[in-house]
This record gives structure tokens, sequence and C-alpha cells, in this order.
């Protein structure tokens, strides 16, 4: 008989499958991203009925199959309800789900993932700096996770710490001397907020807001960096542009 095991972890997606059962994607803190399935899970009386809805964080008790695993039991520790019952906190936190879906690798472990998004999640409950910029931050920080950092700190072109531009081909900042008229002059705060993003614990990824200036600057360095480096198109990024 096949042991039990238990992850930690938040549901990214839950998919109908059959008439009663549900196939859930998992993103785990020891196992990095699993496939679920949870029999019965969509019967008014199914002990899983709650516990197999996407943002869900908890414990997850689990039979290991060959290509996937069974859900037998668990322990929901957050449902993000706040978030369920705003339509646009939806459409953020499903979005940031469909980013780690495709970005993370299944069996490999990663807390820090796990934790950007239980802390993004948070951020967007408690709704203290606008959506809009929560999902920047998550972006920059999510690429810095994956081993495609912004190369902030220096100058990619000659090495010097002072930099003033954006890069794009070159995946970071230049310096004054090595900037050229195709490049997107950055002013110091928005240096030092992208740094700050990139560099920051978790703890403080959420805790600042900017001014409408340092705002459109960041907001277009990151959105660009952030298509360069992840492609696909989400459908409920889609659904959010039509919200907003």
């Amino acid at each position: 008989m096949r042991d039990k095991i238990e992850l930690t972890g938040i549901v990214l997606s839950s998919m109908t499958v059959g008439d009663y059962d549900k196939r859930l994607v998992i993103l785990t803190k020891e196992r990095g991203k699993i496939t679920a399935f949870a029999k019965g899970a969509r019967k008014p009386n199914s002990p899983f009925l709650g516990i197999s809805e996407p943002f869900n964080f908890g414990k997850f008790v689990l039979l290991e199959g060959y290509d996937a695993y069974r859900l037998v039991g668990g322990d929901v520790k957050e449902y993000f309800l706040d978030v369920k019952n705003d339509i646009e906190g939806i459409c953020y936190g499903t979005y940031f789900c469909d980013v780690l879906e495709y970005l993370s690798v299944e069996g490999v472990g990663d807390a820090n993932v796990l934790n950007l998004l239980y802390v993004t999640l948070k951020a967007l409950k408690k709704q203290d700096i606008p959506n809009c910029l929560i999902r920047r931050i998550f972006e920059l920080k999510v690429l810095v996770y994956d081993g495609e950092a912004l190369a902030a700190f220096s100058c990619v072109k000659c090495g010097k710490e002072k930099v003033t531009a954006f890069y794009l081909r070159g995946n970071g900042l230049v310096c004054a001397e090595c900037k050229t008229s195709d490049m997107m002059p950055l002013t110091e705060s928005v240096v030092y907020t992208l740094q700050y993003i990139i560099s920051t614990t978790l703890d403080k990824l959420y805790t600042f807001r900017l001014s409408d200036e340092v705002w459109w600057e960041v907001d277009k360095v990151i959105g660009r960096y952030f298509e360069q480096h992840v492609t696909k198109k989400f459908r409920s990024l889609e659904i959010l542009s039509s919200l907003t």
C-alpha cells in the first residue's frame, strides 16, 4: 500500500474532470508544482469541496501515483476570502497563479516562490497598495526566483555602479556614459525602487507606494522586462485588462 504524504502548498488551479472529480495543480514547498486528483470533490457533501478551490493555502494529504497524486485529506489554513469576494482580486490572484503554474517546475520544491505567492495574495487582501503596483512587484520578484533577475545594481556594459537608464536588450541598467538614445532614462527614485524590489525580503516587499511620476517609469520598465522573459499570453490577464 502506498504511504500518505503531507505537503504544504497553495492551489493554483482547479479543473472539472468527469461529473464529480477535480484536477488540481498545487504549488508546494516540498515538491514544487504537482498535479492531484480529488475524487468526488464536486459533490455537495464531499470533504474535498472546500480544500480544492484556487488560492487555498494549507496542508494537503496525498497518495503518490506514477504521474499524479490523489488527494485524500487536508487542512486549509487560509482561504483568502477577501480576494475571492472581489472580482478584481480574483482576476489578479488568478493571474499570479497562472504565472507560477507556467514558470514552476514539477517536482522541484522552492519555498521562496510559494512564500512569494502567499504574501502577494495577502497584499491583495489588505489593499494597502494599488493592485497594479502589486502586479509589477510580483512580476519583477518572480523573475528573480526564476533566475532571470534584472541587472540593476551596476552598468551591464562597463560595470560602473551608478546607473541611469534601462537597456532592454541588455537585460539591465546602464550608466550615463554607456547610455544611448534608444535606452530609457530613469530617475534615481525609479532605480532605487527597482533595486529595492529585487533585493528586499518578502516581509518588506509590499510596504510602499509610488508617486505618479515614479509609477509611470516603474510600470513601463517592469512591463517590458517581464514580457521579454515570459512570452505566454495569459487568459486571466486579458480578462483583467478588460476590467481596468
